[in-house]
């Protein structure tokens, strides 16, 4: 038990230890690098005679990292005594002397003017002592390429070392990475004695880095990075600058081959050495070397691919990537906002309508009419109220309806009745006319509610259409031609190019491109139909046909497809109106337009009354109903709407009838609302529909509410809808709708635009019209797309075919 509890706090002591470096793993990985590149930088030597490269990385750690000055001055140091002690204590008085100028004014100065000033005036004064004040011009010209390469050195490591808050996060340009080749090339000239068994590590670390080179970024960064280093290698030794031509002509080989695979690119590398072999015996490429790029190649193989994508992403972003990232990013965060502002409609709908799935119940139930409060203070209460032969309850509710409806004769009329039955007479039509009032206000009151719960509604489905376009399509389709592309792929349709014009339903247009086959037209047709055109209806679900075939040439031959929505259904219609004076105005309007391919809006008004002021009525009344409708708003919503705003009137009584149908062509469907019309007759064979409505006219009552039918499409159904004008006053109301109905059903071969000309021939005859009269006869068939006629390019083939 104990050696268990043991274990649990040696496996305790480990995980602890391993968090604990995780936490300080960017100061231990600093500190490593400043102990290794401060001790390699102190012993490296330029032109066999300059070390100028140790103050600067002590500069650079003292301004910019001081926390990691002790590590640069331990490595700086040692790497100082492998090259002895007068190079040393030399190091030590040019970092003295630099300490001393950054506690003077000359601090202001940039960093590397101060590096180069602190070690020309070191090396003047210690050169000039150590030959009794007679140095050779050759040391002075040492001296002055210690000076030059020092201050490029710091510039060079003040590019690479950035200020601690940028080093971690700061992307990689080209400059920060020239600045890093020449810092790793000058410290690979001072690691070139460093040779494991028959391995070099400098030969090593160059090789892998010109291979890296030309996987990251081909034959630029490849021949850039080989010339840059190999350059700084053969400064170190003079005698062998023929090494920059063989490390130009490796990353030169290796960045050809970059599309080929690593085993190409490592191939093209080792090839650049062996002919350099041949070539010129006197370069130092022995046995030590071509081990050591063997060596290379095979690290190169196991080099992560993760760390071949960073460097790539760093060096060649892909610009359309940053962009798609900062717009779903963006469109997270208008997302999120308007979440929030759908969740506050959503209040804002259950506040204003707490019944609002029940909307489109009536506002008050017909229920037998209540004794007034003044009535029950009345000694005549008994035999007005309680006797069943009385009066009283009767005419009190043809007097509200008189009232509802404006009659002021018959509400005239009634008046005197009251007051001849009632001894309180002024008292109860005061009370009577009070009760109306409330009615009315508490009909506005809730059509009012019931019109913004209405409206509020509309707006979340917006809103959720605006975030679904976000989400699924932001700014283009590009989400879907991704999609759509990946599944002509799957069912092995080569293509290449697939364009979505238009993504509204049942209005779609997409543009697919094909390679050329070399085949006839019907096949490439054929390969449309058979294998493109379900691939369509299954990621778009909805039907789909072949608009266009068209072979391009350019910019290489092709065939390009275009495809779009399919529409089953083909509607031709007929409109007769007339007005009841033979004038130039009618109190009838109607509409007929299509919303798009697929969908036809039918709109039909009667005004009241024949005058001019009815016709602005009807006109008025369609016109909004079209902008409501180009507004995207429901049909629903939009006659509510237009109720309020038709009631809104002072001194006028106008209101208006509407018969609103929408024809979906492409699945066949009709849906009609009424607020006062007619009915509307769908015939089918032998068979009718008849549509009614259950609305008041617009704007006509205080309390408003409107129903949608909705009834299937078939080929051969004939909609037919019209205004009150067409019947007869005088005559039995179903006598003439049977009579009209039976004439619809003889009309089955009737062109359409003679059906209505028909019905008034057939129905009226010549008698002149009571009312202004408007009739829409609509006829519903099947698209049928027209024959191409086409002639064989070749008699001789095309018989021979058909033998075949």
């Amino acid at each position: 038990m104990k050696m268990w509890h043991e274990g649990i706090a040696q496996n305790q002591a480990i995980k602890n230890t391993w968090a604990s470096v995780a936490k300080r793993k960017y100061r231990i990985w600093l500190s490593v690098l400043f102990l290794f590149c401060s001790f390699y930088l102190s012993q490296a030597v330029l032109f066999e005679a300059t070390v100028p490269f140790f103050l600067p990385i002590a500069a650079i750690a003292f301004t910019r990292y001081p926390r990691w000055m002790s590590w640069t001055l331990v490595g700086g140091l040692c790497g100082s005594l492998t090259l002895g002690f007068g190079q040393t204590t030399i190091h030590i008085l040019e970092l003295l002397f630099l300490l001393l100028l950054l506690k003077t004014p000359f601090k202001r100065l940039p960093l590397p003017v101060i590096v180069g000033f602190s070690i020309l005036t070191v090396q003047i004064v210690w050169q000039y002592i150590s030959y009794n004040g007679h140095p050779p011009i050759l040391v002075w010209l040492y001296i002055g390429y210690e000076g030059a390469l020092a201050i490029f050195m710091t510039l060079f490591l003040g590019i690479l070392f950035l200020p601690m808050h940028q080093l971690m996060t700061a992307r990689w340009s080209f400059e920060r990475l020239g600045a890093a080749l020449i810092v790793g090339a000058v410290v690979l000239t001072a690691m070139d004695d460093v040779v494991l068994s028959f391995l070099s590590v400098s030969r090593i670390a160059m090789h892998l880095l010109i291979l890296v080179s030309a996987l990251v970024g081909g034959v630029t960064l490849a021949t850039a990075v080989a010339v840059l280093t190999g350059m700084i290698l053969s400064l170190s030794q003079l005698s062998f600058s023929g090494m920059m031509a063989v490390y130009a002509v490796t990353g030169l080989f290796a960045g050809v081959c970059k599309n080929a695979g690593r085993f190409w690119i490592a191939t093209g590398g080792i090839m650049a050495s062996v002919f350099f072999s041949l070539y010129d015996a006197t370069l130092p490429l022995d046995y030590t070397f071509f081990m050591s790029i063997a060596f290379a190649t095979l690290l190169f193989f196991i080099f992560p691919q993760k760390w071949v994508l960073y460097w790539q992403n760093q060096l060649y972003p892909n610009r359309d990537e940053v962009l798609l990232e900062r717009q779903k990013w963006l469109t997270e965060r208008l997302n999120t906002k308007l979440v929030d502002f759908h969740h506050f409609v959503d209040f804002m709908k259950e506040l204003v309508h707490d019944r609002f799935g029940n909307v489109n119940k009536t506002v008050a139930e017909e229920r037998q009419e209540q004794p007034l409060a003044v009535c029950q203070s009345c000694f005549k209460y008994d035999k007005c109220w309680s006797n069943s032969k009385s009066e009283m309850p009767d005419l009190t509710q043809r007097w509200l309806d008189a009232s509802a409806t404006a009659n002021a004769a018959t509400r005239l009329q009634l008046d005197e009745k009251i007051r001849y039955k009632c001894v309180k007479s002024a008292p109860f039509l005061s009370a009577l006319e009070e009760k109306v009032s409330k009615k009315q206000l508490s009909g506005q009151f809730y059509h009012g509610r019931k019109m913004i719960a209405l409206q509020l509604r509309d707006m979340c489905q917006h809103i959720d259409m605006v975030m679904n376009d976000m989400t699924g399509e932001a700014v283009s389709f590009q989400h879907k031609e991704d999609e759509l592309s990946e599944e002509l792929k799957l069912a092995g349709i080569e293509h290449f190019q697939v364009d979505i014009l238009s993504n509204e339903t049942g209005n779609r247009k997409i543009v697919c491109c094909l390679p050329e086959k070399k085949a006839m037209w019907e096949t490439d047709q054929t390969l449309a139909e058979r294998l493109v055109l379900p691939i369509l209806q299954s990621v778009f679900n909805e039907p789909f046909e072949i608009a266009r075939t068209a072979m391009k040439d350019s910019p290489y031959p092709h065939l390009q497809m275009t495809f779009q929505s399919s529409v089953r259904f083909h509607m031709s219609y007929d409109v007769y109106t007339s007005s009841k004076q033979n004038t130039i105005y009618s109190g009838d309007s109607h509409a007929v337009f299509p919303l798009h391919q697929g969908l036809t809006a039918v709109m039909l008004s009667d005004g009241m009354g024949h005058s001019k002021k009815a016709h602005q009525e009807s006109r008025r009344l369609i016109r909004l109903m079209r902008e409501c409708m180009h507004h995207q708003m429901a049909p629903e919503t939009a006659m509510h709407t237009l109720h309020y705003v038709m009631s809104l009137k002072n001194d006028s009584d106008m209101y208006a009838t509407m018969d609103f149908a929408l024809v979906d062509l492409q699945v066949g469907t009709l849906w009609s609302w009424k607020a006062g019309s007619m009915a509307t007759y769908l015939v089918r064979g032998e068979r009718c529909i008849r549509l009614e409505s259950k609305s008041e006219p617009v704007g006509f009552m205080t309390s408003f509410s409107v129903e949608a039918d909705q009834v299937s499409l078939k080929a051969g159904d004939i909609i037919f809808m019209c205004t009150d004008g067409l019947f007869f006053e005088n005559k039995s109301w179903e006598e003439q709708e049977s009579k009209l109905i039976r004439h619809l059903q003889e009309l089955e071969n009737c062109p359409a635009e003679d059906m209505c000309a028909s019905v008034l021939r057939a129905f009226r005859g010549q008698d002149v019209p009571n009312d202004d009269c408007t009739l829409v006869a609509i006829r519903i068939e099947h698209k049928i797309s027209n024959w191409s006629l086409f002639k064989p390019s070749s008699a001789a083939i095309s018989e021979q075919r058909m033998v075949r």
